[in-house]
């Protein structure tokens, strides 16, 4: 009698969804919360953007860091120091990154940052030159602010 109690609680169990990857790396950030950014770019141009947290994703175990992308944005997040930095990829000819180097608070809708502009070889070119020389990024003031 008692193994006849014990098949339905087999048979439940064996019917519950098993935990994914997914469901136990769940990021810190809100995904599909719209993000704006404005201000102007390292050229003094005006600078929009507009991006909407990617789902699912990707986390670097050893650098501790969030990679949030898909065809229209990317947003990586340093778990370490808590800062980000937002990128509309929407225009290849123009991406729109804006560099926040101030910790994510999950109640603070807006961000000040450091602004750049350019095709990903412009980009390239910008950052090659800060790797390791003690320079610094010189760019333009952007905002981020979410749910905008």
């Amino acid at each position: 009698m008692r193994s006849l109690l014990l098949l339905p609680a087999l048979f439940l169990a064996a019917c519950a969804p098993a935990a994914t990857t997914a469901d136990v790396l769940k990021g810190p950030l809100v995904e599909g919360e719209r993000w704006t950014i404005t201000g102007r770019d390292q050229f003094n141009e005006k600078v929009e953007g507009e991006v909407v947290v990617p789902a699912a994703p990707d986390y670097d175990r050893t650098e501790r860091e969030w990679s949030y992308e898909d065809a229209r944005a990317y947003i990586g997040y340093t778990e370490s120091n808590r800062h980000f930095q937002v990128w509309d990829t929407r225009d290849a000819k123009r991406l729109v990154v804006c560099i926040v180097r101030q910790p994510y608070i999950g109640g603070v809708r807006e961000y000040p940052g450091i602004s750049v502009t350019g095709s990903m070889a412009d980009l390239d070119a910008v950052f090659a030159k800060l790797s390791g020389t003690g320079t610094k990024l010189t760019g333009g003031d952007c905002t981020v602010k979410r749910g905008g």
